[in-house]
């Protein structure tokens, strides 16, 4: 838990109330079209208003996601089962506009299951040379100023990626009268996900490129819309902060042997924060970079090349954090892990820079652990509160088993991290 031993957003308040429509910046509506390249010629009839439902690649807490082959598609139900007939109606008008086509060219509306705090919704279309094409809709359930703002910071963060290494946003609405609430479309991105554990050298190798181009890309528009100025070493200490808050949901009805292990988890890493905050690495003067917040097996397809989908844990912050994320919460082994450096280091370059990232990977690991291990906890504690009071909680509508399961595996991790003998 020292530089010595190392081996090689804070949440930000809402933005206030606003309503625009895309261009996000002028001219990016005229530029939705030729954004859109159809993928693989795909045709399903309309019919009666069929809708098919896809099984979607989300975890419960997830809000969206663009993805999938057609082998998700799993049945195929009538529009009483599925969306109303105004909101399908209000999808095909919505796509006809972003795109260029007659709302009648819209053939087929495939909503993603799973959607947490969206709609979101595969829409197939024909243009007017006929060629087939595929975007994704994903509406907003809520329209609060948290729920506008943070629907903003995913678009401006989409526009800003341009598609490399994400979707191509094609249109944004922080206010849509159709919907009433923040609407945005993408291009579809086929390609499977898998756990990323499973996966070979060569492919965590283009991860690790993928995600050095996102972390190295300009992020000058951005700043402002983050509102973050903060160096790296003050950005750690905001993080640890952050996460510490979450400590007091390790109680009762928590068992006490579990609490005492995430108290004392909590205090290891923060009496390594007062070695690590004079370390090199730390006090350097290098600029935050664009992070995804949550690379894992739900929002990585694979593709020719990786793309990263769900983008609402966006923020600005240390590369390293982001990477320690991805080697803790995917259980990447040692080959794994050599080989995303490599991809890593070939985009990023090998200097300074690149070793401080590697060397402060060693403080962020169990940090990132620490803070899963909470978001885990507070969930089996808010279920299983619930069903003592006999009360629904939406936010967690699992048994409670699974959220107690999903907490201690990922606290015996972070005990294997800070005492591995």
């Amino acid at each position: 838990m020292t530089p010595s031993s190392a081996a090689a957003s804070q949440a930000r308040p809402p933005l206030a109330p606003c309503h625009w429509r895309v261009p996000i910046r002028p001219g990016l509506s005229q530029r939705a079209r030729h954004w859109h390249q159809p993928a693989a010629d795909r045709e399903a009839p309309f019919g009666a208003a069929l809708c098919e439902f896809v099984t979607g690649f989300w975890s419960a807490q997830k809000a969206w996601a663009v993805a999938g082959t057609d082998s998700q598609i799993v049945r195929v139900t009538s529009v009483a089962e599925g969306p109303s007939s105004s909101r399908l109606a209000h999808i095909r008008e919505y796509v006809a506009e972003v795109v260029g086509c007659a709302p009648d060219r819209v053939t087929t509306v495939s909503r993603f299951e799973d959607g947490n705090r969206h709609d979101v919704y595969r829409v197939s279309f024909l243009d007017a040379a006929g060629a087939a094409g595929d975007v994704v809709v994903r509406v907003s359930l809520g329209d609060d100023p948290a729920e506008r703002g943070q629907a903003e910071r995913e678009a401006m963060v989409l526009e800003t990626l341009g598609g490399v290494g994400a979707p191509q946003l094609l249109d944004f609405q922080s206010s849509s009268p159709r919907f009433g609430t923040p609407v945005m479309s993408m291009r579809f991105v086929p390609g499977p996900s898998f756990e990323l554990s499973s996966a070979t050298s060569a492919e965590i190798e283009r991860l690790g490129s993928v995600v050095a181009t996102v972390h190295t890309r300009p992020v000058h528009d951005l700043a402002d819309r983050f509102a973050e100025t903060r160096t790296v070493g003050s950005y750690a200490e905001g993080r640890l902060q952050h996460i510490l808050h979450g400590l007091p949901w390790a109680r009762d009805p928590l068992p006490p042997p579990l609490r005492d292990r995430v108290r004392h988890a909590a205090s290891v890493i923060q009496e390594g924060w007062d070695v690590w905050r004079d370390a090199e690495s730390f006090l350097t003067d290098e600029t935050l970079s664009l992070l995804h917040g949550d690379i894992a097996v739900r929002n990585v397809l694979w593709g020719p090349d990786p793309v990263l989908i769900d983008w609402e844990y966006a923020r600005l912050g240390d590369p390293s954090d982001e990477i320690a994320y991805i080697f803790d919460q995917n259980g990447l082994a040692v080959p794994q892990r050599e080989a995303f450096w490599r991809g890593y280091g070939a985009r990023a370059g090998s200097g300074a820079s690149f070793a401080h990232t590697m060397e402060r990977v060693s403080w962020w690991e169990p940090l990132t652990l620490l803070g899963s291990t909470l978001w885990w906890v507070e969930r089996w504690v808010r279920r299983a509160e619930a069903k003592a009071a006999g009360t629904n909680d939406q936010a967690v509508p699992k048994v409670p088993g699974y959220y107690f399961d999903e907490a201690t595996s990922r606290l015996d991790r972070l005990q294997r991290v800070i005492d591995p003998g």
